[in-house]
């Protein structure tokens, strides 16, 4: 089994790998992700802005277009969210949502001209504009669910992984080997072990019920300083200084409905097995149902801080081309996590359960601080400005694979180098590619659409990530304005809710096919003065 089975989305593991190794693999994708925000108007063009300028989007997306302003500008932002997932996982269809409202942006441009009685206002420095933002670029409110009947194995062969792995002397391992009773040991190797649970499909058998709820709660949002300047209405230069924030919290239950082997299914197996021997305590496990809910909360919650430069070039007083390099985000942060298993075994047709195991309470329990490097981002864009429009268009390359995990106090330089490994070999880097326009119908109103298509980060998973997006801008009068923006987000990919060491057991790990479908509701209402 290899880190790479873990893909997008999947809330926790327990595995070869470690829960721990793979949750942060995870986390730091999660965690890298998010789009520049800004206002409606930029958002109904599919963020396309490395190439324009004049919007309070300049902030946190291309420093560089507060150069444009000739007069200062304050706006506020605000955002519906519908999260739906629809989901197949053997067979079965499952649907689900979430809703959220929020404040997606609030920024202000002061307009600070170098000339103010006279001069030359063509040639030179002509303004050097501050801007001050705060923009919610990551909205992690979701929930999850999925279920099915799995035919080819249970999560106990995970858990049977991982004591290979870890072994059983202490903590988890000794726990769940002494006191679940859903473990014995291999036959054929002395280090390895097995579940008593039916894996496989054994004559009227229908296999293991399988159920997957994942809720996820946070957001990322930056606040950002931001300096832009105008030289000769041609050269546009920026510069900004980004301060990140983020609070994230998933609690997800994993459960399952599945039967223990009758006595003659293990003794084919494991003829020599204690829970063949009547005077055992384990004997009374067999041809047992049972029902075990494995359960993982996690709060986490961290900040960082980024720089950008900018520079946007007129070729004509029509056509730009535009360019930004983003620093990546350092960051610390802090993770708080729990993860306990109970499993309840029943008598065949008995409504009460005769035995209950439950995670030892003092093992699961961890607190972890880490520093994180996102990757480093480069944008280079275009526009085209006509009579009654303009179209813009953006390139941007993203690194994954770049994104670089430290452990704060420095101590455990072993995990610290498989955490990267694990990256490395899971990620790659990505191209995301931007394209939107707007119209004006006449003075007042003005139409947009845009297209936002985001590349696979993955190096063995298939991903896909795009949005679609339409909007209409009004001015009314007194530099008042208000931008209203729907926006269509679309992400299919595949999870598995826990992995298995495939080549040993001869099956593969159980896989959930996602289609996470996000509809934006964007209004902005701002004033120029």
């Amino acid at each position: 089994m290899t880190i790479k089975k873990l893909l997008f989305g999947t809330a926790f593991l327990i595995g070869a790998a470690g829960t721990a190794q793979a949750q942060y693999t995870k986390d730091v994708l999660l965690f890298s992700q998010g789009d520049n925000g800004g206002t409606a108007r930029f958002k109904a063009m599919g963020n396309a802005s490395t190439a324009l300028g004049g919007d309070i989007s300049s902030i946190t997306s291309n420093p560089a277009g507060l150069g444009y302003f000739n007069q200062s500008d304050i706006s506020v932002t605000g955002r519906y969210l519908n999260n739906k997932n629809k989901t197949d996982y053997f067979g079965q269809n499952t649907n689900s949502s979430k809703n959220n409202f929020n404040l997606d942006n609030a920024g202000i441009v002061f307009h600070l001209p170098t000339y103010r009685n006279g001069g030359n206002l063509e040639k030179g420095w002509l303004n050097f504009n501050v801007g001050i933002a705060y923009n919610r670029n990551n909205v992690f409110n979701n929930r999850l669910d999925y279920r099915g009947v799995n035919t080819d194995n249970s999560i106990t062969h995970s858990f049977a992984d991982r004591l290979t792995f870890d072994g059983n002397a202490a903590g988890w391992g000794q726990d769940f080997y002494n006191n679940s009773f859903m473990i014995d040991d291999d036959p054929n190797n002395s280090k390895d072990f097995y579940p008593i649970a039916i894996g496989k499909k054994v004559g009227s058998y229908p296999g293991n019920e399988q159920i997957n709820s994942i809720i996820e709660k946070g957001s990322k949002s930056e606040s950002v300083l931001s300096f832009g300047a105008n030289y000769s209405n041609k050269l546009y230069i920026g510069a900004s200084l980004g301060f990140t924030a983020f609070s994230y919290n998933t609690s997800n239950l994993f459960t399952e409905y599945g039967q223990t082997m009758t006595e003659a299914q293990l003794k084919a197996y494991n003829s020599k097995s204690i829970f063949l021997n009547p005077a055992k305590d384990e004997h009374k496990f067999l041809d047992n149902d049972y029902e075990l809910f494995e359960t993982y909360n996690q709060i986490t919650d961290g900040t960082g801080v980024d720089f950008k430069l900018g520079m946007i070039y007129k070729f004509t007083p029509t056509f730009s081309i535009g360019f930004t390099a983003k620093s990546p985000t350092f960051m610390n942060i802090k993770d708080d996590s729990e993860n306990y298993t109970k499993i309840n075994y029943f008598l065949p047709d008995a409504n009460n359960a005769h035995y209950q195991f439950v995670t030892n309470d003092k093992i699961g329990v961890s607190s972890w601080e880490y520093n994180m490097n996102t990757p480093y981002r480069l944008s280079l864009g275009a526009s085209q400005v006509f009579s009654k429009g303009l179209l813009t268009a953006d390139v941007e390359w993203v690194d994954y694979g770049a994104i670089r995990y430290k452990d704060a106090g420095g101590y455990n330089r072993i995990q610290e180098d498989q955490m990267n490994q694990s990256i490395k070999d899971t990620y790659q880097g990505a191209l995301n590619a931007r394209i939107g326009g707007e119209v004006l119908f006449d003075n007042v109103f003005s139409g947009r659409a845009g297209f936002n298509y985001s590349g696979n980060p993955y190096k063995n998973a298939d991903y896909t990530n795009y949005t679609a997006s339409l909007g209409i801008g009004a001015k009314l009068g007194r530099g008042m304005y208000i931008d209203l923006t729907g926006a269509y987000n679309a992400i299919n990919y595949k999870e598995s809710p826990y992995v298995i060491d495939e080549a040993h057991w001869k099956t593969t790990s159980p896989v959930a096919d996602i289609k996470n479908q996000r509809t934006n509701v964007v209004l902005t209402i701002g004033s120029k003065f």
